[in-house]
């Protein structure tokens, strides 16, 4: 058994006790995540078409003690997830973080008392098949060499900002019927960049005289400003429907970009070949797809919005 040692001490790889640690761990991020999805819509009216949050709201928001218990239940999760990736590979501990997925879809259905579906379960299925082929594909020929050239950062960063502003525009003004996934993929999109920025930050601080060099005043700010964003909009997306629709948007798009930010901007994907390529993008569609089936198949998701009422004859007759 290999012994502790600081700072950074290594444990024993543990694969069998990692798996238990993540699945725990994928428990507590989708009960976290449905305690403030149940928090939120305390605070918006779920009669108005547009449920975007405001800043008075949320800083009501982070004053409920009911938002606070899952903010602190998924920061336990979190902190269990770091572990096992410690005790096992990368390849093992991130497809069993997807069970979240279905964890969120029984809550909710506990909660709120709907039946789950068929083509629920068969959108959490893909969901979980196509992140877990996009994850093992990806791990298995993940380079460990980083590249930190400034230029590709900025570019590659700047990408994503531009998606992800994109689809929470699409999440505050777009179809009623797609917000909650809109807003939710945005802050996923920025969560995955926050996770590319957590690779980059740790690999420029290696380096001597790193407060010095300009790649980490590109990386350093973006790495808060993309947690602040990503953190927005995904209480956007709890505010504009199921807390399971979130949960499998940031579980699917999130590792989806860190780790295409990795091998793409990082220079971690030299070793990558066209058909590794082509599988990793067939599996990234696979999870993605299975997200937006459970967008329009949820009791919840799609909100009618309510008839206008035809005019009065009475009043009609007055008026002429």
């Amino acid at each position: 058994m290999q012994p502790l040692s600081a700072p950074g001490f290594l444990l024993e790889q543990n694969i069998p006790l990692a798996i238990i640690i993540v699945v725990c761990s994928s428990v507590a991020y989708a009960g976290g995540s449905t305690m403030q999805h149940l928090a939120v819509g305390r605070l918006v009216d779920q009669h108005a078409e547009n449920r975007a949050m405001n800043l008075s709201q949320l800083w009501r928001l982070v004053r409920t003690p009911l938002w606070l218990l899952g903010l602190l239940t998924i920061v336990i999760g979190a902190t269990a997830h770091i572990v096992a990736l410690t005790l096992a590979p990368v390849t093992v501990v991130q497809p069993v973080g997807i069970l979240a997925v279905p964890w969120a879809v029984l809550m909710a259905a506990r909660i709120h008392r709907h039946t789950v579906s068929r083509p629920m379960w068969l959108a959490v299925a893909m969901t979980v098949a196509g992140i877990v082929l996009f994850t093992v594909l990806a791990a298995s020929k993940a380079s460990e060499h980083t590249v930190l050239d400034p230029a590709v950062i900025a570019t590659g960063c700047a990408v994503i900002i531009l998606i992800g502003t994109t689809l929470g525009l699409l999440g505050w003004k777009g179809p009623v019927q797609w917000r909650c996934l809109m807003w939710a993929s945005g802050g996923s999109f920025f969560y995955g960049l926050s996770a590319g920025m957590v690779k980059a930050t740790s690999e420029v601080m290696r380096l001597e005289d790193f407060h010095g060099r300009p790649v980490f005043w590109v990386v350093a700010p973006l790495l808060v400003l993309s947690y602040a964003v990503g953190g927005f909009m995904v209480q956007q997306g709890l505010a504009n429907g199921p807390a399971e629709v979130t949960v499998g948007s940031m579980t699917t798009t999130d590792p989806i970009v860190a780790v295409s930010f990795g091998l793409i901007v990082l220079g971690e994907g030299v070793n990558i070949t066209p058909l590794i390529g082509i599988g990793m993008l067939l599996g990234g569609v696979l999870s993605v797809w299975g997200v937006v089936v459970l967008s329009r198949h949820h009791p919840d998701a799609v909100r009618p919005v309510p008839a206008t009422p035809p005019p009065d004859p009475a009043l009609a007759r007055s008026e002429t």
